[in-house]
């Protein structure tokens, strides 16, 4: 059976628990024989039977699990273990190695949360960090006027404006439910839901809820013992831990793509003792190529790198 491999760059797979959802979609689509997601790198590698589907389809189906993208090819890394490729069939072979960029569409406000944040990595960082502000300071209020600011804390001092503290806790809780939280953890849970998985979205989407609302309901039917805090102050710790998980994604990703834009588009290849210039993702083992007399950047296995000048008959792992 002929297969086909493509890359297919997600930009708003920031977290592990969002692998998943990516990962089942796509194994229910008709041709999709093999699917692996990254959150390291944002990527999903997909195999598939280009007799039965396509990348504009897998694409559309990345659209369901609430990416909201568009995709364009973009240069592919080098192919390995496939036939030579000949003039007339450049993609020829049992395996094609493809990729697709996926540009978010819209706002970040739009495509925020773990099905997909859109804008630049720094516009994503900043909303975050405004959202964690949001629910950090709210909660903190909230903390003092709750039966463990009154009654641990020992703070007696009223509630404005008259209200009861439960009441003045619901107003104060407001911007982090559906400010802070909404869009983050209650719209990641509903994508990974309709993708039927559970991850940690759906966990701390039930805590927050659960305990929001039975604390709403108590209110509204006279008072009593509330959970105001134990919601908003959820929420503040786990935005935190992907604010700074986001931050130091940010940085490696970067990193890594601006090593991946250093790769050649054209390398000279002897092709029946003839210089051919090909595209650098027609390159196949086996192949000699023709490199200019230069200093090489050689990127040893263990991870070090290195500026060496290679001689005739110095031999090159990898490089760039």
């Amino acid at each position: 059976m002929k297969s086909q491999t493509t890359v297919l760059e997600a930009g708003g797979l920031h977290w592990a628990t969002s692998e998943s959802v990516i990962e089942r979609t796509l194994l229910g689509v008709p041709g999709v024989l093999a699917v692996e997601a990254s959150a390291v790198s944002q990527t999903a590698t997909v195999t598939y039977d280009p007799n039965q589907t396509s990348v504009a389809q897998l694409v559309g189906w990345v659209n369901d699990c609430g990416y909201h993208c568009t995709g364009s090819r973009y240069l592919a890394t080098p192919r390995r273990n496939r036939s030579r490729p000949t003039p007339t069939s450049a993609t020829s072979g049992t395996q094609a190695t493809g990729a697709v960029r996926m540009r978010m569409a819209g706002s970040a406000q739009a495509v925020m949360g773990h099905g997909g944040h859109g804008g630049s990595m720094v516009d994503m960082v900043r909303d975050m960090r405004n959202r964690l502000l949001v629910a950090a300071v709210l909660s903190v209020v909230i903390l003092f006027w709750s039966p463990i600011g009154r009654e641990v804390l020992g703070f007696t001092v009223p509630a404005p404006f008259g209200l009861r503290d439960d009441v003045f806790s619901l107003i104060l809780s407001l911007p982090v439910v559906f400010y802070s939280a909404w869009i983050i953890f209650f719209d990641g849970a509903f994508r990974a839901l309709r993708a039927r998985t559970l991850d940690m979205m759906v966990l701390v989407a039930v805590g927050v809820g659960a305990g929001w609302l039975y604390s709403v309901v108590v209110t509204f039917t006279g008072g009593g013992e509330v959970f105001y805090e134990a919601a908003t102050v959820l929420t503040t710790f786990v935005l935190l831990g992907h604010w700074l998980e986001m931050r130091a994604r940010g940085g490696a990703t970067d990193a890594v793509r601006t090593l991946l834009e250093l790769a050649p588009s054209q390398a000279v290849v002897l092709r029946d003792g003839q210089p051919v210039q090909v595209p650098t993702s027609e390159v196949v083992t086996g192949d000699l190529l023709l490199v200019p007399v230069r200093v090489l950047l050689v990127v040893h296995v263990t991870g070090g790198v290195g500026a060496v000048k290679i001689r005739p008959p110095g031999r090159v792992l990898s490089g760039s």
